[in-house]
């Protein structure tokens, strides 16, 4: 059963600020850039947020809703210490970190809990060593998903809203049950929704939807008619259901590949063999991982140092064909210049846990509508073409990568598959025949 965890320091960076400045506890605290009244808050603690000062809001607007607000200018080595020393605790429990910015990380617990017992109990005691050891209050949910576990925090941030050094025992780890993701979405209210976006956020605020639960029963074609293509991964989202896997910096950078060709062209014969390289790698590895990607895209950097990208949407659990065909329409979008092109670059974003399994031999079914001559299914194609591939990757792996490659093109005139037809002999040039004379004539 898959465990996630969500770690939510409230108030990291004004809490950090605390910890090197004990004189600054209990006062309005924000950070924002010195010097300049235009600026705006980018992080506040929650006396300040009491008084009704928000992140985002003008420093001078500020000032006249708070005078005593304390200002101070950001640190950033300061808080990535304290984000590394958090860190430092996490890696004990959890085999995948998931960094999201300063302090705040998500934990894939999963198969841990022979080692260390359940997700709830982890929680907790990272919750306890953190602020014994750092004196960081931790709001920790517990989920079976990214979405969720995320959403949890913000539930528990809600309930211990203005907490002090002294009620950081209250912060107990939120858990949401396996199979109860909807349940506990439906009662809350719309921003405790991760990531959805401001405008999808207006537009609910329009249509009164206020509550997740609302937005979970409008039906897939209606949402999809108002908000379009947002309006599935909305709905699904309203229901609990994340497919993101967790995935350290390390491995996210392996979906992304580039070569910087030897000789600067813009031949694009050449580019998509080179894009044709790329994306056979980068299918091995989503599929090693059972992983697909949502989005592909290809940057193009030219040799007089400018550079062009353009991203193109997959389908799930796509083929290294379908791959390589996403890449070259991306190319062809991001060719915007006749300047040759100097370094190709592939990257597959929003990677998500695959459910389809590719299968090495197909059904007797499907082979028997095949000798019959009746038209395969699209899901039956479909399946024909991933059992394809995974007979095609296990060439690789065991021959090497080279072992399978494109068929070279046909030569004229063979159309059949078979042997080319032989050239035609060429004609012999015989001699003009006299007619026969008469003996004795000349």
């Amino acid at each position: 059963m898959r465990r996630v965890l969500y770690v939510d320091p409230p108030a990291f960076c004004a809490t950090v600020e605390r910890l090197v400045a004990p004189a600054l506890r209990d006062r309005p605290l924000a950070v924002a850039p010195p010097g300049a009244d235009r600026a705006t808050i980018l992080a506040l603690s929650p006396e300040a947020r009491a008084a009704g000062i928000e992140r985002g809001m003008a420093v001078r607007a500020a000032r006249k809703r708070c005078p005593d607000l304390v200002l101070v200018p950001p640190n950033p080595t300061l808080y990535a210490r304290a984000s590394r020393a958090l860190h430092r605790i996490l890696r004990v429990w959890a085999p995948l970190i998931e960094p999201r910015g300063y302090g705040h990380a998500f934990l894939d617990l999963s198969g841990t809990e022979r080692l260390f017992g359940a997700a709830t109990d982890v929680a907790e005691r990272i919750r306890r060593e953190a602020w014994t050891r750092l004196r960081l209050p931790l709001t920790v949910g517990v989920a079976g998903s990214k979405l969720v576990s995320e959403a949890a925090t913000r539930v528990g941030r809600a309930v211990t809203n203005g907490y002090s050094a002294a009620a950081a025992d209250r912060l107990w780890p939120l858990t949401v049950p396996a199979g109860d993701e909807r349940g506990f979405l439906a009662p809350r209210t719309v921003p405790m929704l991760p990531e959805v976006p401001d405008p999808v956020r207006r537009r609910l605020e329009e249509y009164q939807l206020d509550l997740i639960g609302q937005i979970a029963a409008i039906a897939e074609p209606d949402l999809f008619a108002v908000f379009g293509g947002a309006g599935r991964t909305l709905r699904a989202r309203a229901q609990g259901i994340d497919p993101r896997p967790v995935l350290p910096p390390a491995v996210r950078a392996e979906y992304r590949l580039g070569l910087t060709l030897a000789t600067d062209t813009n031949d694009v014969v050449a580019l998509h063999e080179v894009l044709r390289r790329l994306t056979e790698r980068l299918g091995i590895r989503l599929r090693r991982r059972g992983l697909s990607a949502r989005r592909l895209a290809v940057g193009v950097d030219y040799s007089d140092y400018r550079r062009d990208a353009r991203r193109i949407p997959l389908a799930e659990a796509a083929l290294d064909a379908e791959l390589w065909h996403a890449s070259r329409r991306a190319l062809g979008l991001a060719l915007s210049s006749r300047v040759a092109v100097r370094r190709i670059e592939v990257t597959l974003e929003g990677l998500v846990e695959s459910n389809l399994q590719l299968e090495l031999w197909e059904s007797a079914e499907a082979v028997r509508r095949e000798e019959d001559g009746n038209r395969l299914e699209p899901a039956q194609a479909d399946q024909r073409g991933r059992a394809l591939q995974r007979a095609l990757d296990r060439i690789s792996e065991r021959w090497g990568a080279r072992a399978v490659g494109p068929a070279p093109r046909l030569p004229a005139g063979r159309t059949d598959g078979g042997p080319p037809a032989p050239p035609p002999a060429p004609r012999r040039r015989t001699p003009p025949r006299w007619p026969a004379t008469a003996p004795g004539s000349r």
